[in-house]
């Protein structure tokens, strides 16, 4: 009998300007070559948020002016995970940013997408819920609160 794997804790960033979303397209396993939103590990002593600037900064270039926390996901849950443990995921929205985006650390490339052209592309599961959730919320005008109903944001 193998011991349970420790939970693993990483963060994530939504940035969207003029209805497109800030991805990356991931450079390294697990799933390389997909695209998803900017983030990444949280490091021994850092919170959640300080971790979230760090991974914008490293994989993007960016910063940003405020974080809210949108959702935290357990991407154990995403169809196809390649997660042997639970890897919760606080998934935080940016707003304000600056600088210059820049593809960096394990991003192989960064792409602004809208949420169609996010659909057509390989993409993970709770990545395009994200995203659909914050187009709904913020364009349909309802409150910044995730729907609990949205499968891949449970």
């Amino acid at each position: 009998m193998t011991a349970a794997q420790p939970p693993i804790h990483g963060v994530s960033l939504i940035c969207r300007s003029d209805g497109r979303f800030l991805l990356v397209e991931r450079g390294r396993e697990p799933w390389k070559g997909w695209l998803a939103f900017p983030g990444g590990r949280i490091e021994a002593g850092e919170t959640p948020e300080e971790a979230a600037r760090r991974e914008l900064m490293e994989e993007t270039g960016l910063m940003a002016e405020k974080l809210s926390h949108f959702v935290t996901v357990d991407l154990n849950q995403d169809s196809g995970s390649s997660y042997e443990a639970s890897f919760y995921l606080a998934v935080f929205r940016a707003h304000g940013l600056t600088g210059e985006a820049v593809a960096g650390d394990d991003a192989a490339a960064i792409l602004w997408l809208d949420v169609e052209e996010m659909a057509k592309a390989r993409i993970t599961e709770s990545t395009l819920a994200a995203a659909r959730e914050i187009v709904r919320l913020e364009d349909d005008g309802h409150s910044l609160t995730p729907d609990p109903a949205t499968p891949a944001l449970r």
